[in-house]
């Protein structure tokens, strides 16, 4: 199998778990959701979208690729682990002693490990482990001291903050404006870091929604 198939059929895996139908024709991808047919992708990034498209499915879609593409390009540029019992990992990242690794499953997936270098003997050491290349890198982040866990909040806790302050504006009707002024400035601010929130709103129209814990 070639590298570029390697990455089409990994794409195609990333795509589906977002609800996304992909069929590939040729050196393409076809895709499409409950029923809407979205674009034709290549595995260069260029794409032809079809007649009523949905722009949004269209700008997650790119989204998707990118950051494909990028962690695909360093895994490919990464040297092997020098550790006989993680030979099969590539290192990605390392600093203060927390290694970021990845292996390639045999659909061509990536899956990601963090790691103590103390703690890496004749066995495989006990890590965390990720399918997603951002929590695997949230989680380096934390353990190597890059950032502060406790002045952090990750995607999960935000949806949850979101959820609330939905519900606190629509529950307590006897709130002064200033206070609803500022739960619509959190609700805004949250709506930024965490961009799935508003693109699931023109989902929920589409009936295109996923089953994402956004749900209120």
């Amino acid at each position: 199998m070639t590298e570029n198939q390697v990455f089409v059929d990994s794409l195609i895996h990333l795509l589906r778990k977002k609800g996304y139908d992909c069929v590939q024709c040729g050196d393409g991808i076809e895709i499409s959701k409950n029923g809407v047919d979205i674009m034709r992708l290549w595995q260069n990034g260029d794409y032809r979208p079809h007649n009523g498209a949905i722009s949004e499915c269209i700008t997650e879609i790119q989204e998707i690729h990118q950051k494909a593409k990028k962690v695909y390009d360093q895994y490919n540029e990464a040297g092997q682990m020098e550790y006989e019992t993680l030979n099969h990992y590539r290192k990605l990242l390392v600093y203060n002693g927390i290694i970021l690794a990845a292996r390639m499953n045999k659909d061509g997936s990536l899956e990601f490990a963090t790691w103590k270098e103390s703690e890496i003997g004749s066995d495989e050491p006990l890590g965390q482990y990720f399918e997603c290349y951002e929590h695997a890198k949230e989680d380096f982040a934390v353990r190597s001291g890059l950032v502060d866990r406790y002045k952090m909040l990750n995607e999960t806790e935000l949806k949850l903050i979101y959820q609330g302050l939905v519900h606190l504006g629509a529950d307590y009707p006897h709130l002064t404006t200033e206070q609803m002024t500022n739960i619509g400035k959190l609700i805004e601010k949250v709506e930024m870091l965490v961009p799935a929130i508003r693109e699931r709103e023109v989902y929920e129209h589409q009936d295109l929604a996923a089953e994402d814990g956004l749900e209120i």
